[in-house]
């Protein structure tokens, strides 16, 4: 599966992991490979979504 680091307004940041993650009405759903939602990110709170190559997410990315 592929990791999003996700960047919120208030500073934080966290990385998910999921299939995919893509926007539906007010928020971000990230899916797993058997088709359940891994998280569900509200849209109003997050500053920047970037998709991490996998040795970005191993080296370094901090929740």
């Amino acid at each position: 599966m592929a990791r999003y680091e996700i960047k919120y307004l208030i500073g934080d940041s966290e990385i998910i992991e999921a299939r995919n993650l893509e926007p539906s009405g007010s928020q971000y759903i990230g899916w797993r490979t058997d088709g359940s939602a891994a998280a569900y990110i509200p849209i109003a709170n997050v500053l920047s979504v970037v998709r991490l190559a996998d040795e970005d997410a191993s080296n370094g990315a901090s929740n």
